[in-house]
Order: structure tokens, then sequence, then C-alpha cells
């Protein structure tokens, strides 16, 4: 691995090497202790004081609200909440990661991945793309798939992972790249490497053909379902990396629908500013100003090489984000400006195995005033509508002159 910066080596080696496992399945009141009766988690920075939630994430919080029993209907809900009768926290601070809004409850299905040390990082289930609790849908459908997921696919989920001995995510996601996928935007090859894995220890798990048959079609319906395994895997690498490396590494790329955030080794806290609404390609009948502004943790996945800084593994995605084949070329040469390497693992074929681009520096990021591109979802900006698009996004330089400000201060 050649690098730029030798003090950086060290956190560019955890980047580059270090394990991600899924080990298990959970109901996430059961191994996150910051998530309890009303006290849930949310994508992104910390809230500031006294913001407004945006439509995704309250229309998600009053769903969550009523899952939990918390409220006997979405009205109720809403007062509860509007009486600051709930407790939001950032997932990313507190061991778990969110797509979207990214409300995780006691009763959300969590995957469980183990990093580095042991250190373990919890990601919701994927719901599937449209509907879903995580775009704050929040309807009948909606809570009842979630129920199901908690109370009937959980269980036999855990234990096909523990049959199986949990499974290599970094592994999966190299393997994606070899075929088709970039692991953010587009996981249908790597989740049907996860069915193919899990589906006998699924049947065995499974307390009849029929329940079996149900949990192997809700998987190979969604081809989305590999995203929670590749951003719980992109937070275990990266937090790894933000513990060894020197001052300087972006290890964190998320945001709320009010400000993006980024972490950067070295700097404590969260750097923000404004979240931007990118450049979203909408589906029919949605106009831009319906879209949310930036919402989300699954950014990580670009802090490790891949998403947009692996574009150009993943050509069938172009045409859903808004890009032909010469832009992605483009983007990913960009992203290599700013970055101190190439990864080892996560290797282009189309482009003679090349890396993909690894380790933003955020010190290059404000001296080139190139900022790091990411591919993103789009949720509908008033609650329970859902989502309305996918695109790019590129990042304000403030959080990165922000932190870089921190790092050079005497």
């Amino acid at each position: 691995m050649t690098v730029r910066d030798p003090a950086a080596a060290p956190g560019l080696r955890m980047l580059d090497t270090a394990p991600a496992r899924a080990v298990g399945v959970a109901l996430a009141g059961s191994v996150l202790p910051m998530v309890g009766p009303r006290r849930y988690l949310h994508s992104g920075p910390p809230f500031p004081a006294g913001v407004q939630l945006p439509g995704p994430t309250r229309g998600a919080v009053l769903g969550a609200l009523v899952l939990e029993g918390e409220a006997r209907d979405l009205r109720e809900a809403g007062e509860i909440l509007d009486a600051d009768g709930v407790q939001l926290r950032s997932a990313h601070d507190h061991g778990a990661i969110g797509a979207m809004a990214g409300i995780i409850s006691p009763r959300i299905p969590v995957l469980v991945v183990e990093g580095a040390g042991g250190a373990r990082v919890h990601a919701p289930l994927n719901e599937g793309l449209g509907q879903a609790l995580r775009f704050g849908s929040n309807d009948d459908v909606v809570l009842d798939r979630l129920r199901w997921l908690g109370d009937v696919a959980t269980p036999i989920l855990d234990e096909a992972l523990s049959a199986v001995g949990g499974l290599d995510i970094a592994a999966l996601q190299a393997e994606g790249l070899r075929r088709g996928d970039e692991c953010h935007n587009r996981n249908v090859a790597s989740t049907a490497a996860v069915l193919a894995q899990l589906a006998p220890a699924i049947v065995r798990a499974a307390p009849s053909a029929d329940v079996a048959a149900l949990v192997l079609e809700f998987i190979a319906a969604n081809p989305h379902f590999f995203l929670t395994f590749s951003m719980a895997a992109g937070k275990a690498i990266a937090d790894a990396a933000h513990r060894a490396g020197a001052a300087g590494l972006v290890t964190a790329i998320a945001a709320n629908g009010v400000e993006v955030g980024i972490r950067v080794s070295g700097v404590v806290g969260w750097a923000t500013a404004p979240a931007p609404r990118g450049r979203p390609r909408l589906f029919e009948g949605y106009t831009a100003d319906d879209a949310c502004p930036m919402l989300g943790d699954s950014f990580i996945t670009e802090t490790i090489g891949l998403g947009a800084f692996a574009l150009v593994a993943a050509p069938a995605i172009s045409s859903f984000i808004g890009a032909d084949a010469s832009e992605a070329r483009a983007l990913v040469a960009r992203m290599r400006t700013i970055c101190m390497t190439a990864s080892s693992r996560f290797l282009i074929p189309a482009h003679d195995y090349e890396g993909t681009p690894l380790g933003i520096d955020v010190r290059t990021v404000l001296a080139t005033e190139t900022t790091p591109v990411v591919n993103n979802g789009f949720a509908h900006r008033l609650p329970g509508i859902g989502q309305v698009g996918a695109g790019v996004t590129e990042l304000p330089l403030a959080p990165f002159a922000a932190a870089a400000t921190v790092l050079d201060a005497p």
C-alpha cells in the first residue's frame, strides 16, 4: 500500500484490512443500551438544539411510537413527539448506523457486525425500497412488515448466521464489485450472495417450510437487503481506522436532513454544514422541491472506498442515479485526487483491477477545494410519503474546512 503521508499508515491499514463480520440479528432494545422506551437513535450528526425535525425523520419517529405501543395511532404519536416526549440521539455516536431517517427503536431488528478488537456495530435490517420507515413512511403496511421482521425473521436469521459461523462482509463487498455492485445504491449481486450462503440454514432454522419460504422470498425480492451489511461493515472498518489513524482521515459522512457532518480522526465530535439537496433523479410525478435535503448514514460506504468511489464497477446503477459511464469514470478519478491511497481488497475489474480510492484526506479536500461525492436516495420532505428518487450529491466544503482548522490550530 503506497501512501502520501506515512504518518497516516496505521489508519489506512485499518481502512484497507480491518475485519467486519456479520454475527447475528437481534431487536435493537436487547443489544443497544441507549435504545429504550421513547429513547431512539437517528441517522446523521446530532440535531441542533430546538431544530424542527425534517419530514422523513418525523414520520419515522411517529411510526416507531406506534410500533412500540407508546401511541395508539399517529395522531397520539404526534402529540407525544410535539411535547418533547422522545429522546433522539445520533446512532453513529452509540454503536449503530441507520439508512435515511435511520430511526432505531427497541423493536427494530438490527444486524450485529463484529469489527476489529471485537467492537460491535448495529444497523436496521433493510425493509425494501419505496414505502419504508427509513423514508418516513408509517402506514399499517410498513409497521406490519417491521413486526414480521422482528417477530418472525429476526430469530431465524440470527440462528442462520450462527449456523454458518457468520459472514465475512468485506469479502462479500469485494466480490460484489466483481459482479457489478458498488455496495451502496446497487446491491443486487451481494444480496444474492448472502441469500445463497444463508438459504440452507434459514430452511433448517425456520419452524416450517412455509415460514422459511416467506423469509427467503423477502430477501430475494429486496435487492437492497445487503445495504444493511455494507453500512454496518463500513462503520466497523471506519471506526477502527478512526481509533488507529493519524489526524486528518475522514471516517464518517452522515446527514440528518438538516445538517451534513463528517467525523475526522484527531477531531472530537462532528464538523457540520447545512445539508445539501444534491442532484436527485426523481421518480415520475415529483419535483426537486419534494425532496428532503441529504439524509442518512449510508455514506459511510464512501469512506471505505465503495459507493460513488466505486461507481465505475457498477454501470447498471448509472441510470438510476442520473449519471453515465463517462461521468462515472471522471467522478472516480476525481475522488482519487483527495484520497491517500487505493484499496488493496476493493478492486475494479473494468479498470485492470485497480483499487478504489481510499482514505479521504481532509487537508487535501480543503487545499484543492475538491469535496467527496456520494450516492444517495431521496425521501419526500413531508412525513409519511416515502422515497422519491436517488442521485449523487457533492458535499459542501465547510465541514472539511472546519475540521482542518481544528487539526492545524496551534
